[in-house]
């Protein structure tokens, strides 16, 4: 597949017969068309940015109301991919789509628990604590330093856990 234009460039025999696509359906079909594609996509590797592959689950519709055939698509710096479907147990590809779809799920959910119960009260005790350093400074006491270390300790940990949270919901 060709994601610029949108198009399928190759295919071979077994793809048309899992399909049930003729070769003149899909040159002239745009993907979409054909395949539905999973929530989102997941990389298949830590690799460089320059070296981007991942992938996505797809199911690729059939003609006259049968059963989608499943499978995968495998993405190159987000133009070229390549579609595989399993034709042999859609059994395997149906618990990986549910354990990929499971863990985005699982995910989502401890992004949305930590937006509700947990920044509100982060934000509270580093008011708190911001609130008794400057009050401690301006007393003149020596405990200010100690509590100022607390505070700039407490205000690294937020920011590393907002960049986790808005990392995890980037993905």
């Amino acid at each position: 597949m060709d994601f610029e234009r949108h198009s399928f460039v190759a295919w071979n025999p077994r793809f048309l017969e899992q399909t049930g696509y003729s070769e003149a359906e899909i040159k002239s079909a745009k993907p979409e068309e054909f395949l539905a594609f999973g929530e989102s996509w997941l990389p298949l590797s830590d690799e460089k940015e320059e070296q981007t592959v991942e992938f996505i689950s797809c199911a690729a519709g059939r003609p006259f109301g049968a059963d989608p055939a499943l499978g995968y698509i495998i993405r190159s710096h987000g133009k070229i991919g390549y579609v595989m479907l399993d034709v042999f147990d859609s059994r395997s590809v149906q618990f990986d789509q549910g354990r990929i779809a499971g863990r985005e799920e699982e995910r989502n959910r401890i992004i949305e628990a930590y937006h509700e119960e947990v920044s509100s009260s982060m934000i509270a005790a580093l008011f708190l604590v911001e609130t008794a350093k400057n009050e401690l400074a301006e007393a003149g006491l020596p405990q200010a330093e100690s509590v100022s270390k607390a505070s700039d300790k407490l205000t690294e940990a937020t920011n590393k856990i907002a960049d986790v949270l808005s990392n995890a919901e980037g993905n």
